[in-house]
């Protein structure tokens, strides 16, 4: 699986292979989840917002 976190402006997307599937506002610190599938309690990967994004 390929994973490519984006902001722009005071939002987070993170796609996985190429769809959407989670986005965040950095100020408010609000989020939605767009596939639960993808990004559950079993997902190896974290979202972490303290990491560099591209």
């Amino acid at each position: 699986m390929i994973f490519i976190k984006e902001t722009k402006d005071n939002e987070l997307y993170v796609y996985m292979n190429g769809k959407l599937i989670y986005k965040k506002w950095l100020k408010t610190e609000q989020s939605k989840v767009f596939d639960v599938m993808a990004y559950d309690k079993y997902t190896e990967y974290s979202i972490n917002e303290n990491e560099k994004h591209t």
